[in-house]
C-alpha cells in the first residue's frame, strides 16, 4: 500500500514535472497552514470540490488526482 510520504518523495522526473508537484505543494501548504482564513479555505475547495485543474495538475504532475485528494482532506477535514 502506497503511503503519501512513499509517493511524494519520489524524485520528479521532469522540470515540468517538478513545476506541477510545486502548484501541488503550494496548495497543500495553504490549505493546511495558510494563516488568511480566506486563502486557506479556497485552497480547501480546490480540493474537495476536485475540479478539473485540480486533476490536471495531478495529471501533469504525475500523480492519482483521488489519492492525492485522499491524503488531503484526511488532514483536514
Amino acid at each position: 500500500m502506497e503511503t503519501f510520504e512513499s509517493v511524494w518523495n519520489e524524485p520528479p522526473k521532469t522540470p515540468e514535472q517538478r513545476l506541477w508537484i510545486a502548484v501541488l505543494d503550494s496548495a497543500i501548504s495553504d490549505a493546511l497552514f495558510n494563516r488568511d482564513p480566506i486563502q486557506k479555505e479556497d485552497a480547501r475547495r480546490w480540493f474537495r470540490d476536485a475540479g478539473h485543474n485540480f486533476k490536471l495538475v495531478c495529471d501533469l504532475a504525475n500523480y492519482d488526482y483521488g489519492f492525492i485528494r485522499r491524503c488531503v482532506m484526511a488532514n483536514i477535514d
